[in-house]
C-alpha cells in the first residue's frame, strides 16, 4: 500500500486524513517536502523600536534600496548596517515644527545681519538685512519694527521649505514639512533679532494599526500612514525622507493610509475623512493631484464594502476593502479607470494580510485564505487550514499579521502570533503558514519575528563582508547562498531582536507527522521498525490507539541505525508516525517511510511513501 506524506490539512481528521497531520519548518514542493530555512540576522545593529513596515526597491540604475519604518523614524538598510532616513529624525510626525524671530530696535539692525533656517535635510537658508531695495532671500529695514518684521516674514514665504506669519513685531515661522526636532533657528544680531529654535514636529501617534506602507514610483519610494502627509525619498538623491508636497505639486496630496501603483499613476486610497476613498495622481508625475489634469482624478467607492486597506501595483490593480474587492483597469479618456467589483462580499481584514506574485495575489479574509487572478478570486484554504488558523491565531494581536511572497521558491507567507505563546504582551510573532502557489499546498514553520518582506539583497564585495563580520567564521549565513550575489529577491525579516535577518539558516527542526492508518481493518497491528525515506538521519516516534476515542500512546523516540531503520516497537489498532529531521543538517528531500508491521503473527511491510 503507497501512501504519501501528502499535503498538510490540518483541517481535516486525524485518522484517514488524506495528507499529513502535521507538517512543521517545511514546505511542500512537488512528491516530497523542503526545508523551510531558519531566520539568521545579518546586520550589525537592530532598529530601536519594533517595525511598522518594510520595503526594497531597485532604482532606474538596478541599485538596491531597503527601508524599515518604526513608529518614530525611518532606517535605510546598507551594507548590513540601519541608518536614520526619517526626516527631522522622525518618520511620520502629526505636527510641525515651528520658531520665533523677534525684531527689536529696527534702526540699530543695520545691513548683512543673518537670520540662518535649518531644512530638514540638513542644510541651511540664510536671509539677509539690507538698507536698500532686497533681492532674493533679503528683507528690509525700513520704518518700524513691525514693518520690518513684515519684510522679513514676506521673503521667508518666498522660500519653499518654510511659511511665516507676524504680529507683533513676532516672525512664526513653520516648516513646510511635519518633524523636525532638530532644526535651528540663528540670528546674527541678537540683541535685535532675537530668535527661539524650533519646537514641536511630534512622533506619530496612532495606535498599533497604523502601519506604514511603502510604494515605489519610478526612483521615488512613498511612504504613508493614514495619520499623517505623505514621505518621499529620492532613490540615489535624497538623505532623508520628506513631505510628497514639498517637491512641488499642483492641487493637494492627500493624507492616505495605503497606495499601489497602477500603469503609471500612483493610486492612493483610505483617505482621512474619506476611508472609501481612491485618487490618483497625474500620468507619470506625482507632482499633479488636481482633478482634470493629466488625467488626475479622484472617486468615492460607494456600497457598503468598508475601508480601503490595501491597493496593488501592476498593469491591473486591485482595491481591497474589508468587504469588498475592485479591479482598475485603465482606458483613458474621461473616465481613465475602469472599476470592476469582482468580490462583492469578501475583501481583507487588514492590509497587510496581502501578498502578490506579478497578476497573483493571495490575501485572508473574514472566512480564510483566497487567491485573485484576473477576475476569479478562488478559496485556497477552506477545509485545508482556515479553521486551524482561526485556532492558532493570537486573535488579540491580530493586526500584527503580515504576509509576504517568496517568488524564487513560489511561496505566500503569513507570519503571526500564535495562540500557544502565553506569555505574548507584545504581539512578536512566533508563526508562519505558507501556501506553495505552484504546488498548492500547505505547511507551517515556527520563528520570532517583527515583520517579514520580500527583500532585494545588493551584492556583497570582500570589504563590504567585513562590515557584517572581521571574521568569515563568525558569519552564520553561508556563503553558498544568494544572499550575497545580491539582485534575488528572497524572503527578508526583522526578527524579535529588531535586527535585518533572511531566512537561510539550518537552524530549524523539521517534522512530519503521517495521517492516522487502520493497516490491517478490523485488527491490531505490530510495528517493529520504520525506515525514513529521507536523506538525513532522522528520529521517528510511534504513536499508536485502538479507539479513536483514545488518547494515542507514543513510544519513544528512535534513532536511525547503520541500515537506515529506526528500530521500534509498539501495537495498535490506529497508527501513525511522527518523523524529525534535526537541525544542522543539508537534507533536501523528505518523502515518507518504510513501516515494518505484522498482523495476528503474520509479517508484512508496508510502504508508505
Amino acid at each position: 500500500m503507497q501512501i504519501p506524506f501528502g499535503e498538510w490539512l490540518p483541517d481535516q481528521p486525524e485518522h484517514n486524513n488524506p495528507g499529513a497531520n502535521v507538517a512543521n519548518n517545511v514546505y511542500y514542493a512537488l512528491n516530497s517536502y523542503k526545508r523551510f530555512p531558519s531566520l539568521v540576522n545579518y546586520s550589525t545593529n537592530n532598529i530601536t523600536q519594533d517595525s511598522r513596515g518594510a520595503g526594497s526597491f531597485r532604482d532606474n540604475s538596478n541599485t538596491v534600496f531597503n527601508f524599515v519604518a518604526t513608529q518614530d523614524t525611518l532606517y535605510e538598510l546598507t551594507g548590513g548596517a540601519f541608518t536614520e532616513r526619517g526626516a527631522g529624525g522622525k518618520v511620520l510626525s502629526n505636527s510641525f515644527a515651528t520658531c520665533t524671530i523677534t525684531v527689536s530696535d529696527y534702526a540699530n539692525i543695520g545691513a548683512s545681519k543673518t537670520i540662518t533656517l535649518k531644512k530638514n535635510n540638513g542644510s541651511t537658508i540664510v536671509f539677509t538685512s539690507v538698507t536698500g531695495s532686497p533681492s532674493t532671500n533679503q528683507f528690509q529695514v525700513q520704518t518700524n519694527n513691525n514693518t520690518t518684521a513684515t519684510n522679513l516674514k514676506n521673503t521667508i514665504n518666498g522660500h519653499a521649505d518654510f511659511s511665516a506669519t507676524v504680529s507683533d513685531a513676532v516672525v512664526t515661522v513653520t516648516r513646510a514639512a511635519i518633524g523636525g526636532e532638530n532644526l535651528t533657528n540663528v540670528s546674527s544680531d541678537t540683541a535685535r533679532l532675537t530668535t527661539t529654535n524650533f519646537v514641536g514636529g511630534t512622533p506619530l501617534t496612532g495606535d498599533a494599526t497604523d502601519y506604514i506602507t511603502f510604494t515605489q514610483f519610478g526612483n521615488y519610494v512613498i511612504v504613508s500612514n493614514g495619520v499623517d502627509p505623505a514621505q518621499f525619498y529620492l532613490m540615489g538623491t535624497s538623505s532623508a525622507f520628506a513631505n510628497l508636497s514639498t517637491i512641488g505639486t499642483s492641487g493637494t496630496v492627500p493624507v492616505f493610509k495605503c497606495s499601489g501603483v497602477i500603469r503609471d499613476f500612483l493610486v492612493t486610497g483610505n483617505h482621512v475623512g474619506a476611508s472609501n476613498r481612491i485618487q490618483w495622481s497625474g500620468i507619470n508625475d506625482i507632482t499633479t493631484w488636481e482633478s482634470g489634469t493629466k488625467q488626475s482624478d479622484l472617486q468615492d467607492l460607494p456600497g457598503s464594502g468598508g475601508q480601503i486597506v490595501h491597493i496593488t501595483s501592476g498593469e491591473i490593480g486591485y482595491v481591497f476593502r474589508q468587504n469588498q474587492i475592485i479591479r482598475m483597469d485603465y482606458v483613458g479618456g474621461a473616465t481613465v479607470f475602469r472599476l470592476s467589483v469582482i468580490s462583492p462580499n469578501r475583501g481583507a481584514v487588514y492590509g497587510r494580510t496581502v501578498c502578490q506574485d506579478n497578476r497573483r495575489v493571495f490575501f485572508y479574509a473574514d472566512d480564510g485564505f483566497f487567491e485573485v487572478n484576473g477576475d476569479q478570486v478562488t478559496a485556497i484554504g477552506a477545509e485545508k487550514v482556515n479553521r486551524f488558523f482561526d485556532l492558532d491565531l493570537n486573535k488579540a494581536f491580530a493586526d500584527r499579521i503580515v504576509a509576504a511572497t517568496d517568488p524564487f521558491n513560489q511561496l505566500a507567507i503569513w507570519l503571526y502570533p500564535s495562540s500557544a505563546d502565553t506569555s505574548n504582551t507584545t504581539g512578536i510573532c512566533d508563526k508562519v503558514l505558507i501556501y506553495n502557489y505552484a504546488t498548492q499546498k500547505w505547511s507551517s514553520a515556527t520563528t520570532n519575528a517583527s515583520t517579514i518582506f520580500s527583500q532585494f539583497v545588493g551584492a556583497y564585495t570582500v570589504e563590504l563582508m567585513d562590515i557584517i563580520s572581521e571574521n568569515l567564521d563568525n558569519i552564520n549565513i553561508s556563503l553558498d547562498t544568494d544572499f550575497w550575489s545580491g539582485g534575488q529577491l528572497l524572503l527578508g525579516a526583522i526578527d524579535s531582536d529588531f535586527k535585518a535577518a533572511i531566512f537561510s539558516g539550518t537552524d530549524n527542526i523539521g517534522e512530519i507527522e503521517t495521517t492516522e492508518l487502520e493497516l490491517f481493518p478490523g485488527t491490531r497491528s505490530s510495528i517493529i521498525g520504520v525506515r525514513p525515506i529521507v536523506d538525513a538521519t532522522a528520529t521517528v516516534t510511534l504513536k499508536t490507539r485502538d479507539r479513536l476515542a483514545d488518547s494515542a500512546t507514543e513510544s519513544t523516540s528512535s534513532s536511525m541505525n547503520s541500515t537506515g531503520i529506526n528500530p521500534v516497537r509498539q501495537s495498535g489498532r490506529y497508527v501513525k508516525v511522527n518523523v524529525k529531521i534535526p537541525s544542522g543538517g543539508a537534507w533536501k528531500d523528505a518523502q515518507g517511510i518504510d513501516l515494518v508491521a505484522s498482523r495476528s503473527g503474520l509479517r508484512w511491510q508496508i510502504k508508505l511513501i
